[in-house]
């Protein structure tokens, strides 16, 4: 602990190289205002900071003369200041992106956000037995200058801005649809992509040396009502397409249990699959031909609307927020 707190004020008593500028602003709390709303310092620094903390303990761990180069060189500061007005131009970017959507009747209630961030927070203190104290010297560690509040305010306005931008991107694209013409015109050009020239499998897939390791992460699975959900928290698991030839050289008996119609299944014990045993969780099979206009049109409308959607944000972004940004009246505190 004592180390971790040495190295978290270290990094906090660099405090960024153009922080220092600051003391010759007319406000060192103001990191930057946009139409006449601040963003304070606070606010930038827990933006910032936690990223340099992760990254200097990263760097370190991996070369550490590079992260004497970052942190005591000419190129590193440069390199640094440049990450740094990078970042506060994203929040710069966030809040007009949240005026444009005020402006536009789209207001998040920012009051009822911070409520249930902050019960949120205290009842997992309370759940895991911290006092607040404690939770501050963590959240200071990670590059929170005050603390639990800091993270607070961060997670409140990162909601804040998701909600807007959500909000505001459901109203710009939410009326588009595709029409069943649009699919047929789309399945034909593509013919080729809905072609399965040999029979193929879609599994996931655990393996291990040893068939008790494997049988515990099989009984684990088969006890609960999603069992791929528990094989996603293994860090080793796979996600595999396997043709029956390839089942057949790895192991012949598995193409019965794998090669055959279903809406996802784990397989009812642990198998062998070369020289493991295996957890396999069946997704899907596809048979050898052309899959039909019926089988494939919701996929191909998610594609189609999805395009249509990229298309008309593009447009928005270009057509009306360009625009909006070009004429905000911006101060940023390093210009000072």
């Amino acid at each position: 602990m004592k180390k971790l707190l040495i190295f978290a004020l270290f990094i906090l008593s660099i405090s960024l190289p153009l922080l220092g500028q600051t003391e010759n602003t007319p406000d060192s709390t103001v990191a930057a205002t946009v139409n006449g709303d601040v963003i304070y310092m606070d606010t930038f620094l827990s933006k910032v900071l936690p990223s340099y903390t992760e990254i200097s303990k990263s760097i370190e761990a991996i070369d550490p003369m590079f992260s004497d180069i970052l942190l005591n060189s000419e190129a590193g500061q440069r390199l640094l200041e440049e990450y740094e007005k990078r970042s506060l131009e994203i929040l710069i970017e966030e809040t007009l992106l949240m005026q444009y959507a005020e402006s536009k009747g789209i207001k998040v209630d920012t009051a009822s956000l911070r409520m249930t961030v902050n019960k949120s927070i205290t009842d997992t203190l309370a759940e895991m037995n911290i006092n607040k104290s404690d939770a501050d010297l963590f959240y200071i560690l990670r590059g929170y200058i005050d603390g639990l509040s800091s993270y607070e305010a961060k997670v409140v306005r990162d909601l804040a801005y998701k909600e807007a931008l959500n909000t505001l991107y459901a109203a710009i694209t939410g009326d588009l649809t595709v029409s069943e013409e649009e699919i047929a015109q789309f399945y034909q050009a593509n013919a080729s992509r809905y072609s399965v020239a040999e029979e193929k499998i879609s599994i996931k897939l655990l393996q291990f040396d040893s068939f008790s390791e494997a049988y515990t992460a099989w009984k684990a699975a088969s006890r609960d009502s999603n069992p791929m959900t528990v094989l996603d928290t293994f860090p080793d698991v796979q996600n595999k397409a396997l043709t029956r030839a390839e089942v057949e050289g790895l192991n012949p008996d598995l193409v019965k249990s794998l090669f055959k119609t279903t809406r996802g299944e784990l397989l009812s014990s642990v198998v062998t699959l070369g020289n493991k045993y295996a957890v396999i969780y069946l997704i899907s099979y596809s048979p050898a031909g052309v899959k039909h206009l019926q089988e494939v049109s919701a996929e191909i409308e998610n594609i189609l609307l999805g395009e249509k959607k990229s298309m008309i944000w593009k447009l928005w972004q270009e057509q009306e927020f360009k625009p909006f940004k070009e004429a905000a009246i911006i101060t940023r505190y390093y210009e000072n």
